[in-house]
């Protein structure tokens, strides 16, 4: 009996003692994963506004861009995918009588990248206008005050300037080198880009 008592004094302290270290290393390891999940970042998901590079999407203007739309501008920088240019000249552009009855012309910003110099021109819908001293000329298809987009069609929600947009076409020395929408409320929306100028949209005039 007395040899018995010897053992179980020198084992129970052991198996202690390996139960302790046991939960030990089990506290220090949930500690670790807890923090690792800590750092790692999360995807923002699609219900959350878009973002275009450093530039978000203003809260006001979500609505007017379905979340497939907002999708296609996320992903416009990747391979494979198709640009929002590509996919809006897929619709339909659908301008409602009021709209063309009410506005006549679209003011264009054009911007001289090598002496900085900017330069507004008023351009009728449907007509155009050549950069001075350059071979570049600059054509305003259609313009829509509050511009609307689903799978169906594109165009104007009402007719009031909310959500302002011009489709223009430009051709240097002949050549057609953009087609595409430019918004005045997100000029950072696929720009026109060229190494010697840059164009916006920055303003409407009625009837």
């Amino acid at each position: 009996m007395t040899t018995v008592k010897k053992v179980l004094i020198l084992v129970v302290p052991v198996i202690v003692w390996g139960v302790l270290y046991g939960l030990g290393c089990q506290k220090k390891e949930d500690t670790e994963k807890a923090q690792k999940e800590q750092l790692t970042p999360i995807s923002p998901s699609m219900d959350e506004p878009a973002s275009l590079g450093n530039k978000q999407i203003p809260s006001d203007m979500e609505g007017k861009f379905p979340k497939e739309m907002l999708r296609a501008l996320q992903k416009s920088g990747h391979e494979g995918v198709d640009s929002p240019r590509e996919k809006k000249d897929r619709v339909p552009v659908s301008v409602p009588p009021d709209v063309h009855n009410k506005w006549k012309s679209v003011v264009i910003e054009v911007d001289d990248k090598q002496t900085g110099e900017q330069k507004d021109y008023v351009v009728d819908i449907n007509k155009g206008f050549n950069i001075p001293n350059s071979k570049i000329s600059i054509s305003v298809l259609t313009f829509l005050p509050d511009f609307s987009m689903s799978s169906k069609e594109i165009t104007s929600l009402s007719n009031e300037p909310r959500n302002p947009a011009a489709k223009v076409v430009v051709h240097e020395d002949g050549n057609k080198i953009y087609e595409g929408w430019l918004f005045q409320k997100l000029p950072t929306v696929h720009p026109f880009e060229h190494e010697a100028y840059a164009i916006k949209l920055k303003g409407q005039k009625s009837v």
